[in-house]
């Protein structure tokens, strides 16, 4: 019995000494796979911080100041001197309260950089609106003469440079049209602009506060060569006579032109719009409608506009 005892004790204390190894060697491999996982964690940390370090820009050196334009006091006027005519013609074209210094601003740019006729040009055609006053709304018929005069200048002196040869011209037939209601004169101006200028564009800051045309957004539609058409100067002023000619052989004759050279454009779409609006309106209208809002993906609500006002019109005719 004693000898039995005994074995049981041994074969207990081999197992306890069994399950001590056991529980140190699972212990020991949880430790060894834990620094592992650490481990390779740290280096996708590290990794991570590489690339997102090389992806920030370094900051700028503070010691270094950004140059500052030099400052000139011309008649009472603080204006910063620019090393361009484009830097410097942009600066003045952002006075808005004081005429006189606008005036100032401008006149530096013809004195600075006479050898750079477009912005020379572009500070004429500034100088010669600002005879306008600072609400064209208000102007005068003596303001209204100053202006013309000033841009009839412009208009002699750098006839070499369609762009501002054609803005000259614009600003005149606007002029005469809208301000001084010379109508005869004004559209001879607008007439002349689109037989002189008939490929020529203005850019898509417009030509005055109240002329609004929609253009396209170039990352919703990309522009296409078609789309020069919406910002000609021809087609600019073949819509003015639509819409300033009083009697329908002068208009029609407009919107013919029109239709022939810039059948897509949103200036032709404007003088549909127009035509639309008086009565009576010529029966022929329905299918040019139609075809122009086919082709027109540059202003969808112009073409909503036009559709509405066709079906009135239909309306109408139906009920007569």
């Amino acid at each position: 019995d004693r000898a039995r005892q005994e074995l049981k004790t041994c074969i207990a204390d081999g197992k306890r000494l069994r399950n001590q190894k056991s529980g140190k060697t699972m212990t020991h491999m949880s430790e060894i796979r834990t620094y592992h996982r650490l481990r390779g964690w740290w280096n996708m940390l590290a990794v991570f911080m590489l690339i997102l370090w090389g992806c920030v820009a370094e900051p700028p050196d503070m010691n270094e100041p950004a140059d500052e334009p030099t400052m000139v006091v011309i008649s009472g006027f603080t204006i910063p001197l620019f090393a361009t005519a484009t830097e410097q013609l942009s600066y003045a074209k952002s006075l808005s309260v004081n005429p006189r210094e606008k005036s100032t601003a401008l006149n530096l740019i013809i004195g600075r950089f006479p050898d750079d006729r477009h912005q020379h040009g572009e500070a004429r055609l500034e100088l010669a609106y600002l005879h306008l006053g600072s609400d064209f709304r208000l102007a005068d018929a003596q303001a209204c003469e100053k202006a013309l005069a000033a841009y009839e200048a412009v208009a002699r002196e750098f006839s070499d440079l369609p762009a501002i040869r054609a803005k000259a011209y614009w600003y005149m037939a606007w002029i005469y049209t809208d301000l001084l209601q010379d109508k005869p004169k004004g559209l001879a101006l607008y007439a002349l602009l689109a037989e002189r200028h008939p490929e020529d564009s203005f850019s898509r800051i417009f030509p005055v506060p109240w002329l609004k045309l929609v253009f396209p957004n170039p990352k919703i539609k990309p522009y296409t060569a078609d789309d020069r058409h919406s910002h000609s100067w021809a087609g600019l002023a073949l819509l003015e006579i639509v819409r300033h000619a009083d009697d329908a052989q002068t208009r029609k004759e407009a919107f013919e032109k029109l239709w022939r050279g810039h059948r897509h454009s949103l200036t032709t779409g404007y003088a549909l719009k127009e035509i639309l609006r008086r009565r009576p309106v010529p029966e022929e209208i329905t299918p040019i409608v139609d075809a122009y809002v086919a082709g027109n993906t540059i202003n969808t609500a112009l073409n909503k506009d036009l559709l509405a006002s066709l079906q009135q019109w239909n309306a109408e005719k139906m009920s007569n």
